[in-house]
């Protein structure tokens, strides 16, 4: 068997380099992901009724920021709702959009097209405390 010679591939040597730090979790490598981690913007209150589905108004501003997350929490008060994120409105109706169950909880929507296409709204006559934060 003849050999060629040697592979030259300083590529390869970065690839492992990268890898390793992965396995490892170092600390330089937790640094370089706290700063590149998405971050918590437009902390908004409010409450959702059955008069209208409300959106996320800061996803409609102009300013053509992309959002990465919305993470919102309904308060333990709160109603059932419905939410949808494929353009329609939710209806207050049982069965007018993905149900949000009574007593709150926490629905993550990742994708700025999902976020900006979030409606909710509240099933009959009740009311959903809300809290949320953006993230980009």
């Amino acid at each position: 068997m003849k050999i060629l010679g040697n592979i030259h591939a300083p590529i390869l040597s970065v690839i492992a380099k990268e890898v390793l730090a992965l396995i490892r979790s170092d600390a330089a490598l937790r640094e370089i992901q706290g700063a590149n981690a998405p971050r918590a913007c437009y902390f908004t209150a409010g409450t959702v009724t059955n008069a209208a589905a409300q959106s996320i108004p800061q996803s409609f501003s102009g300013t053509g920021e992309i959002f990465y997350q919305l993470v919102i929490v309904f308060d333990v008060t709160a109603g059932p709702g419905n939410y949808r994120i494929d353009g329609p409105a939710p209806t207050a109706a049982l069965g007018g959009g993905i149900p949000i169950p009574t007593g709150g909880g926490t629905l993550v929507i990742t994708g700025n097209d999902n976020i900006r296409n979030f409606q909710v709204i509240a099933q009959g006559a009740t009311t959903m405390p809300f809290a949320y934060y953006l993230f980009k």
